[in-house]
């Protein structure tokens, strides 16, 4: 019995042990289509001189960013160019995913668009044209991921941008109050919305606003994710912003809280790009001044009889966003502040219960280039992980949990500025979703059509790649909690935690091209475990042949 008890806990160890190497992986991994834009030069030449940004109206304290930038750039001949009034009066819908664009039919250049064309509207986005078609509606436009090779033929972009935090000009008169745990109340109130396949993210998102210095800060995201009753939401504060997590899960007699609570302080970002003949010739950048905690807790319970191994990839959306379009002649890269989590219960039968909690910390900065292929670092970036209480309860069977936290994440973005007017969006999300996948019908072939399904089209083929990054660079830290109980039907019950955090910097081909590529490096890497009660060779050996 001893053995068959060990080979079962082992194997709960092993599912941790292979979900860490999977979350580190697929946090970096690349899942963007490769730039086919034309190579010939063409366009104009623009450049943008130093500048500062505007604070918020009202907003108090009234002190600048101080970033500045410029872009020496001239753009590939198949983009197509609008000037930020134009497209923001021409553009009236937008697809749930942000791949479909409704534009007004009377605009000449959306009326022009053909499939191979890249079209940049200054300060908004940067999108491959896949097909366009005019409808009643409107013209509809069917996109992808553009890559900064894709927009740019040759150029030289340079951005120094210190992020800075302050209180919102305009915050809610009810802010959020943290309630203490009550297994007995947690699936009491309604579901915030329909599934992701069927329910918009941008109704699910709260419309964003300034802080004091100008970022960008979203209201609560609130949604059905995988399952999950997500809510996400970033408070700015003095010097700060905090982060505020909430997963509810309740099916099949299993049920589950996941929270966290934490914060990242003021942060500098700078960074000088080099682009050749449409192909990336250096990356230089740094992250200066990062400081952050994060704290989670879960609690996961199972009444009836039956296994609970469902994974689950969550993404968080982008909490804070910082514009630099104005910086860079429209060009429109943002930084975005956001998120993704992986949870992986398993759960092997019934009256089971696990809790757990850990902190994590971080604090240095970080210099790294990056060439095709390659990237140098250099820096101190420290952190500091810490087991809090676990408790684990299982009749017979043994138990485990997985939790991993990729957050916070800073990238730099091209693409779309996912904060409008309400004025500018005439169109319901639903709506330009039906439009567009009709005129996708009609437009692509059956296999780029099953590929845009799958890459455009459908919110929830995107969440099942929460944790790729499209970031032209990142910074990212994993905290992957494991935790195993080998169950009361063992000789000797036992349990082991097991906690890894590591941080990360890279840069994503997705924004890049295929002249850089997808590549990443661990910048600082701690891990912590605990076997209670200790000396138990049973949970000791775990994973061990």
């Amino acid at each position: 019995m001893r053995k068959s008890y060990r080979r079962r806990n082992d194997a709960v160890a092993l599912l941790g042990a292979s979900l860490l190497l999977l979350l580190l992986a697929s946090c970096s991994k690349n899942t963007g289509r490769s730039s086919g834009a034309s190579t010939t030069p063409g366009g104009q030449n623009h450049e943008a001189g130093n500048a500062q940004a505007v604070p918020a109206r009202n907003a108090q304290p009234p002190l600048p960013t101080g970033a500045s930038g410029y872009a020496h750039v001239t753009y590939r001949a198949n983009v197509r160019v609008m000037e930020a009034a134009e497209g923001r009066q021409a553009l009236i819908g937008v697809s749930s995913n942000d791949a479909s664009l409704l534009f007004d039919s009377s605009n000449q250049t959306a009326r022009s668009l053909r499939a191979g064309d890249v079209l940049l509207i200054k300060g908004l986005l940067a999108r491959n044209v896949v097909a366009a078609e005019t409808t009643p509606d409107g013209v509809v436009v069917l996109t992808q991921q553009a890559a900064l090779t894709d927009v740019i033929q040759d150029g030289d972009i340079h951005l120094q941008s210190p992020v800075r935090f302050g209180v919102a000009a305009a915050s809610s008169p009810h802010p959020p109050t943290r309630e203490p745990f009550s297994w007995g109340s947690l699936f009491v109130e309604n579901a915030y919305a329909q599934s992701p396949e069927s329910n918009a993210m941008s109704n699910a998102e709260a419309k964003g606003t300034r802080d004091a210095y100008g970022n960008m800060i979203k209201g609560a995201f609130k949604s059905v994710v995988e399952g999950w009753e997500t809510t996400f939401k970033a408070t700015p504060g003095e010097g700060k912003t905090d982060l505020n997590i909430t997963l509810k899960k309740n099916v099949g007699g299993f049920e589950a809280l996941i929270t966290g609570q934490g914060y990242i302080s003021n942060f500098g970002f700078d960074s000088d790009i080099a682009i050749r003949q449409g192909t990336i010739q250096n990356m230089d950048s740094s992250f200066k001044n990062l400081n952050g905690q994060m704290n989670m807790q879960w609690v996961v319970a199972k009444d009836s009889a039956g296994i609970m191994a469902e994974e689950s990839r969550i993404k968080l959306p982008g909490a804070i966003e910082v514009p630099l379009a104005e910086f860079l002649e429209g060009l429109p890269l943002y930084l975005e502040v956001s998120g993704a989590l992986l949870i992986h219960p398993a759960v092997t039968g019934g009256k089971e219960y696990s809790k757990g909690q850990f902190r994590i910390s971080y604090d240095g900065y970080q210099h790294f280039k990056v060439k095709p292929g390659n990237i140098d670092t250099n820096g101190n970036v420290t952190g500091d992980i810490d087991l809090g209480e676990h408790q684990d309860l299982s009749p017979v069977a043994p138990l485990g949990m997985v939790v991993a936290f990729c957050a916070p994440r800073i990238e730099l973005m091209l693409g779309l500025n996912k904060i409008y007017e309400e004025s500018d969006i005439k169109k319901a999300a639903e709506i330009v979703d039906q439009i567009a996948d009709q005129v996708a019908k009609r437009l692509l072939s059956p296999d780029k059509y099953a590929d845009y399904q799958k890459n455009g089209i459908h919110l929830g083929q995107t969440f099942k790649n929460a944790l790729s990054t499209s970031g032209a660079v990142y910074f990212q830290t994993v905290a992957t909690s494991a935790s195993s109980f080998s169950g009361n039907g063992s000789i000797s019950p036992c349990s082991r935690y097991d906690l890894t955090f590591v941080a990360q910097v890279g840069a994503s081909a997705q924004a890049w091209g295929q002249s850089v590529g997808t590549v990443s490096k661990e910048i600082f890497k701690k891990q912590v475990t605990k076997v209670d009660p200790p000396g138990m060779r049973l949970c000791e050996n775990i994973g061990k042949s």
